[in-house]
């Protein structure tokens, strides 16, 4: 019998956002455990808030009584700490900052009003046995996400503003993109008259993709792709990736069975061409696929396959030399859009900025974009920046066709 324990501790200064002042501050320290036992191709698993005790684990021994079947080898025999933490910022000070930024945004748009939450949080995350494994993430970021509206709105919010990162809590940096965000969303536009336009792509947009990388559905051959593994389907600039490295937040190098990747990563589509879809241990076994550390669970639950954390490779181009000097749209609000099987996608976008030269001019009025994601990715593809424009995000950028 092989015991082993995931753990997860947060430590989390939470500011609630109301009316742009801070109306309220909640901090937390939780550490959740879940312990694990494999024996005879079952596992049992029990969890508990806290440190495991004794009791924890008499509960995950009885489990095994449930005949939950885990036929894979547990990870064993290696051993790696990786620590990202980089802002050291005390919660005190993350406070004061955070006051700072507020204020700054009352005295410069008082016709705005922002709210929700501002978070610093800090994470320890590891999986640990006695066969030998013994693997420790750690890491901290600063969160802003702050829904606003106008004054004058009856909407619950018209846009939003977010920031996530690790390096520094530059609030200068975040006041100035704000600023020009606000400037842009106070200046209503037309939407170019253009069949195709230049479009930044969000995580949405290539939700097909992702769901259809599914190792699961491809071995059953529910997937989309699953006649095209080894063929060119999108453009020589496309590359998507299963990533563990330090590009993700709060998210460390081992999945949740204690899979890791050869240099963090490994490619899914390369250069256009379907490698491979994302597995775990079981599916990878069941179906002869390579396993790329996609197993998911929750503190106190058996791991199984998740979504893969799925990065697209940059390109050696900034933001504005991937865009030229061309009109290029930035949806931040699109939802409700859907995808059929043999590609084409369209999204109503509910809010969007009008950009050229890498300057935000103005607010768009409500359209849709419709593209097929062959093209999207395909000839229609710009590539992806190498540095992080706008929401401190690398952009993918691609051409769609625009609908009033």
């Amino acid at each position: 019998m092989i015991k082993e324990l995931y753990q997860i501790k947060i430590k989390e200064t939470a500011l609630n956002v109301t009316q742009t002042n801070i109306d309220s501050i909640r901090k937390k320290n939780i550490t959740k455990s879940g312990c694990r036992v494999y024996k005879d191709g079952f596992i049992g698993v029990a969890g508990t808030f806290g440190e495991a005790t004794d009791e924890t684990w008499a509960r995950a021994i009885k489990n095994l009584e449930l005949k939950i079947p885990y036929e894979c080898d547990a990870s064993k025999d290696k051993k790696r700490s990786r620590d990202l933490r980089k802002l050291n910022i005390t919660s005190e000070e993350f406070v004061e900052k955070t006051e700072k930024l507020l204020d700054s945004f009352r005295k410069e748009f008082p016709e705005i009003i922002f709210g929700n939450k501002i978070i610093l949080s800090e994470t320890e995350i590891s999986l640990k046995n006695d066969a030998g494994l013994d693997y420790v993430n750690y890491d901290e970021i600063v969160n802003i996400e702050l829904y606003f509206k106008h004054i004058n709105s009856i909407n619950v919010m018209d846009s939003f503003v977010e920031y996530s990162g690790r390096d520094s809590f530059d609030i200068d940096k975040i006041l100035e993109e704000v600023r020009q965000q606000i400037k842009a969303f106070n200046n209503p536009v037309q939407l170019p008259n253009l069949e195709k336009a230049i479009i930044i792509a969000d995580a949405s947009f290539l939700g097909k993709i992702y769901e259809s990388l599914n190792g699961e559905k491809l071995g059953r051959k529910t997937s989309i792709f699953s006649n095209k593994l080894e063929t060119k389907a999108f453009s020589d600039k496309f590359t998507l990736y299963s990533d563990l490295s330090d590009e993700g937040y709060h998210s460390p190098f081992f999945d949740a069975e204690g899979s890791i990747l050869e240099n963090d990563n490994c490619l899914l589509i390369e250069n256009g061409v379907i490698l491979r879809g994302y597995t775990d241990k079981k599916k990878s076994k069941e179906f002869g696929f390579e396993n790329t550390a996609s197993a998911s669970a929750g503190y106190d639950d058996v791991p199984t396959l998740g979504m893969a954390k799925i990065s697209a490779k940059k390109s050696d181009s900034s933001f504005v030399d991937l865009a030229g000097d061309e009109l290029v749209i930035f949806p931040v609000v699109a939802s409700g859009g859907d995808c059929t099987n043999d590609g084409d996608f369209a999204t109503p976008v509910q809010m969007s900025y009008l950009m050229q030269n890498g300057k935000y001019i103005g607010k768009l009025p409500e359209f849709s974009v419709s593209g097929n994601i062959y093209e999207m990715f395909g000839e229609d593809f710009i590539g992806v920046s190498k540095d992080k424009f706008a929401f401190n995000r690398n952009l993918a950028l691609c051409k769609m066709k625009i609908n009033k």
